[in-house]
Order: structure tokens, then sequence, then C-alpha cells
């Protein structure tokens, strides 16, 4: 079930600015992938449970799926030493 919208905020817009060249090139690519199927990261545990991760490489992409409204909001995308603080 693709998502029909894809959110962010400017926060996670300036995380991607400050992310290396190649690594903004690939997390735009996955953005694509996560909003065709947003199932496909995985389920987090704990607080968390209601979020999903995406790998891409070192750096996670952290978001949340609304099954009824059909939307994808991109919480956060930052390296994985920090990104479940």
């Amino acid at each position: 079930m693709p998502a029909k919208y894809l959110s962010t905020d400017k926060s996670v817009q300036k995380q991607l600015k400050k992310l290396p060249l190649h690594i903004n090139e690939k997390v735009i690519k996955v953005l694509s992938v996560i909003q065709e199927n947003p199932l496909s990261g995985v389920r987090l545990h704990g607080d968390l449970k209601n979020y999903y991760k995406f790998r891409v490489g070192d750096y996670r992409i952290i978001y949340k799926f609304d099954k009824t409204l059909s939307i994808v909001e991109i919480l956060k995308v930052e390296h994985r030493q920090g990104v479940y603080r």
C-alpha cells in the first residue's frame, strides 16, 4: 500500500543538508522507496513502538506511517549513534 503523502518538517530538511553528498543522494532515493512501501522499514520497540527505521549505511531514517490517512512522516535522518536519543 503506497503512501499518498511524504511529510518532512524543517528540522529534517536541515539534517539532510548536513549529510555528506553521497549519503544525501542515497537518502533521497530511499525516501521514494519508503513512500512506495511504508512497511518496508523495521518497526521499533519500547517507547518508539509506533515508529519505523530504515538503514542507509551508518545513517537511519526514523519515520511514522499513518495507515488511515496514508501519510509517511519523516522524523529524523541522523547517524546511527545519536538517532534514538
